[in-house]
Formats: structure tokens, C-alpha cells, sequence
């Protein structure tokens, strides 16, 4: 943290409190001072910088389209991706402004409402990325959901279990069928890809009603099929279902409504 601190300190003039936050990946930290917050992010080098510039560029595009997302700030040599050295270790460092709120992932139980909002976020973040381009974007991604087979390959030999291998292997067959069948039609932009009640950020209203403030974590985007955002934010909503898969129907209805499924997407989804 000291080494963090000294080099949030050296490349952008800001002094804080550093708590750490959760991350699959990357080391993120919340920057607090009397004032104001940021997060401070390390990641790993061999993280494309195209990448980078990919994220903080969509960020900036869905802002000029009204919506809250985080923003990258500018070092104090105006570049918004340092390459720093962490101990030993070669890291992409930066600064993002911070969204006051917090996610929904651990309520026992999500309403319609509120996953109907998740959904129609869902909906705006992907009509606003529809015109949106970036070198960055063309990457090969573990969660893209045209490369399920691949991983799928890959991960099957952690199952001890014969039988819970054969029954992945016999669902997954299913899918990519049905996926094969429309896979072609299935129209291609940038998406975020991770739209879910983790990554949206919420508060509670006058009268102790969630709202939403806001979307963080643009470490997956990606220009994949469009359904695939909503079929990520379906995925992560399943489990306030309660064992019921159609729980997530409002979402489903309220991202068609502002952004109007084909009949190939709707297809691919169930």
C-alpha cells in the first residue's frame, strides 16, 4: 500500500487512505480524502494498452450519451495509462473517478423492478456503444461466449465427476446446436459484457428505494454478439431467482423495449 500510495502520489499529485476492493484480476484500491475518491488501479502489463484506451474511450462515449460511468483521470503528464513497477513486477496503472453507491449482489431477494432497471441499463449501455469503434475492441476474451467451446475444452478435466462431465458435455452440446443454427445472424458490436448486479452501482431514495447510479468495471468489453451483454446480465441475475429461471424476464422485456431484440437473438437467448 505504502508502494501505492508513493506512486499515486509521484504520477498524480493525490493524496489518500487506500482500501483495498475486489477484483478478479487486477489490484484496486479506493482512494479517500477529505474532499474527494477515486479508484486506483494496477494490472498486469501484458494487459493490451489498446485494451486500456478501449475502455476509458467507451466510458467517455457513453457519458456524451448521459449515461453515469466512471471516467479516467489525466496524470500529471497528461496520459490516462502509466506503465509502473511495483516491487519487481511491471504493472498499467490508473485513476478512475469513483461512483458513490453500492452493487446489489448479496440481497437475498431482487425484485422485478430492480432487475427490470439492470435490464434496460443493459439496453442503453448497447444502443449507445452501437456506432462505437476501437482497435482495442478486437481481442480474444475467456467470457466471450464465441469462444465457450474452446474453454469449455479446457476446463472439463476439473471435473472428477464422470457423470457431472457428461451431463456439461451434453448441456453444452445443446447450446452450441442451438447456437449454430443462428450464430450467423446474430448482429456484432462492442458490449460491455458484464452488466450485472455487481457492476451496477445503486443508493436508496427518500423513501429507501434502490436506484440506480451508476455502471463500474469495463474490464471485459469487447466487440462480440449483442445479445451476449444480456445474456450476461440474465446469467448474473439468476441466482436471486430463487430456483425460478424466468425471475429474469422483466430484464429480458425491459432491454427489448429500448433496444429491440431480432428474432435470431431472441433465439440465441433461451
Amino acid at each position: 500500500i505504502e508502494q501505492a500510495q508513493a506512486l499515486l502520489f509521484e504520477h498524480y499529485g493525490l493524496q489518500g487512505q487506500l482500501h483495498s476492493l475486489g477484483s478478479q484480476q487486477d489490484l484496486n484500491f479506493r482512494v479517500e480524502s477529505a474532499q474527494h475518491r477515486w479508484v486506483l488501479k494496477f494490472c498486469h502489463d501484458d494487459a493490451a494498452p489498446q485494451a486500456l484506451a478501449a475502455q476509458h474511450e467507451a466510458m467517455r462515449h457513453l457519458a456524451c450519451h448521459g449515461l453515469a460511468v466512471p471516467q479516467a483521470l489525466a496524470a500529471l503528464d497528461g496520459r490516462d495509462t502509466l506503465a509502473v513497477h511495483l516491487g519487481q513486477q511491471r504493472l498499467q496503472m490508473r485513476v478512475l473517478s469513483y461512483l458513490d453507491g453500492q452493487p446489489l449482489t448479496r440481497l437475498k431477494h431482487l425484485g422485478p423492478v430492480a432487475i427490470a432497471r439492470i435490464g434496460q441499463l443493459c439496453g442503453e449501455v448497447d444502443r449507445a456503444l452501437l456506432d462505437f469503434q476501437h482497435p482495442g475492441l478486437a481481442r480474444t476474451l475467456q467470457w466471450d461466449p464465441r469462444h465457450a467451446h474452446k474453454l469449455l475444452d479446457h476446463l472439463l478435466p476439473a471435473l472428477g465427476d464422470p457423470g457431472q462431465r457428461g451431463r456439461v458435455v451434453e448441456m453444452a452440446f445443446q447450446a452450441q446446436r442451438r447456437l449454430g443454427a443462428v450464430s450467423a445472424d446474430l448482429p456484432l458490436q462492442a458490449v460491455h459484457l458484464d452488466i450485472t448486479d455487481d457492476n451496477s452501482v445503486w443508493q436508496r431514495d427518500a423513501d429507501l428505494r434502490w436506484q440506480l447510479a451508476g455502471l463500474i468495471d469495463f474490464g471485459d468489453l469487447v466487440h462480440t454478439w449483442r445479445v451476449a451483454d444480456l445474456a450476461a446480465t440474465c446469467a448474473a441475475l439468476l441466482h436471486h431467482g430463487h430456483g425460478d429461471p424466468f425471475a429474469v424476464l422483466p430484464a429480458v422485456a425491459a432491454y427489448h423495449r429500448v433496444n429491440p431484440l431480432e428474432q435470431a437473438e431472441l433465439r440465441a437467448l433461451w
